[in-house]
């Protein structure tokens, strides 16, 4: 009899040689002592867990099915949600040496970030396969492999069949003070497996050691350390697809690469957690499959939709479609100004078209509106400094 294991694209090997984690709910692989310690934004650890609900952690093992950020501790959660292996499917890990594996992994690392010489010297490798949602109605396959040379680390994260669910789900990584964190922005499970920061469909890629080189060859290095923001991006932008292919680029720029803002822009009022009134585009915006004809430009450091928001602490699973640039706690009153424009000038138009054919090579494009929205030497609202965003 032969018996064919079918690896999804992407993935590496799994499977022979793993160790399984034990069939239990919300539970965990023992600590697994690594060959190669792996530096995790500045620290170091030499241990790992595989926790059967879609995370690994390093100083303990977590049984927590709902995800939440600012936990209080270094966690990389390639799909966090409520997963039941006692109803099938595997969960397995090794760490790996083998010269092919390091030779695929090098590839992969020089291919995404060109401008940091790299040799991987160990690959960890965790798997699920076809583990059921804990609600039933589909399983999930995905990996996670942590890439390191001992003073350099990078993670792949792969996704193969995702089914859809109705449970609470997040996928990215965050750390103990939460200054590094980033959630892949999907609208839907099954989004995962067509994602991407590197343009490979199913792939993200993610420099995770907390050094300064961190800025990819493709779309992006996000990260909400903003001193490794300063020095790492001069851009940082995000291509989302709604249901109907339609192309969104979000630009979130830095001083070097502004839009012209100020002249002819509309100021916010100034007011604590205040908001614009509705803005009426001019041209519709595409949104994950929603249009909007309308925008509010809120001053703690996002744009909303529907209605106006006035909340200062972020927080996930709000039910509302958001982009956040910088979500905090800002404070025009004590200076700064928040403007923003709807702009269909030939020379902004032209300057947007270029750049999303640059990043985007294989989706022509060509822009007809430009919604701009800034944030200039606006005060936290703690004191202590500024933030200029656009």
């Amino acid at each position: 009899m032969l018996m064919l294991l079918l690896v999804p694209a992407n993935f590496l090997p799994y499977g022979y040689g793993d160790i399984v984690n034990t069939i239990s709910d919300d539970g965990s692989s023992e600590a697994i002592f690594l060959q190669q310690p792996f530096k995790y934004f500045g620290r170091t650890y030499n241990q790992i867990y595989v926790n059967n609900n879609g995370h690994l952690t390093f100083t303990q093992p977590l049984s927590a099915y709902v995800p939440y950020l600012n936990a209080g501790i270094d966690i990389i959660a390639p799909l966090w949600t409520d997963l039941n292996n006692r109803n099938g499917g595997t969960i397995s890990y090794r760490e790996d040496r083998s010269s092919a594996v390091l030779a695929q992994v090098t590839q992969a690392v020089n291919q995404y970030f060109p401008h940091i010489g790299f040799t991987a010297t160990s690959a960890f490798v965790a798997t699920w396969d076809s583990v059921p949602f804990f609600s039933g109605g589909g399983e999930v396959t995905f990996q996670v492999v942590l890439v390191s040379n001992g003073d350099r680390s990078f993670i792949l994260i792969n996704y193969g069949d995702i089914a859809q669910t109705g449970q609470v789900w997040l996928a990215g990584y965050d750390t103990l003070d939460s200054v590094s964190s980033f959630t892949i922005p999907a609208a839907s499970a099954p989004e995962l497996s067509s994602s991407s920061n590197i343009n490979v469909n199913g792939r993200w890629s993610f420099h995770v050691d907390g050094s300064l080189n961190c800025k990819p060859e493709l779309p992006v290095c996000r990260q909400r350390n903003t001193n490794i923001f300063n020095h790492c991006l001069l851009r940082t932008y995000v291509h989302l697809e709604d249901v109907n292919n339609s192309l969104m680029l979000l630009l979130l720029l830095v001083p070097a690469n502004f839009l012209p803002y100020g002249d002819g822009d509309v100021v916010n009022p100034v007011s604590d957690d205040g908001s614009s009134d509705a803005i009426y585009l001019q041209q519709p915006f595409k949104y994950f499959g929603r249009t909007y004809n309308q925008i509010y430009v809120n001053n703690n450091g996002h744009l909303t939709f529907t209605q106006p928001l006035s909340a200062y602490v972020p927080y996930l699973n709000a039910g509302i479609d958001i982009i956040a640039p910088l979500w905090t706690d800002l404070y025009n009153v004590n200076g700064g100004t928040i403007s923003y424009r709807e702009d269909t000038s030939s020379a902004v138009l032209a300057q947007v078209t270029q750049a999303v054919n640059q990043y985007f090579p294989n989706v022509p494009f060509t822009a007809t509106s430009v919604f701009v929205a800034t944030w200039d030497s606006v005060p936290y609202i703690t004191g202590g400094g500024v933030r200029t965003n656009l």
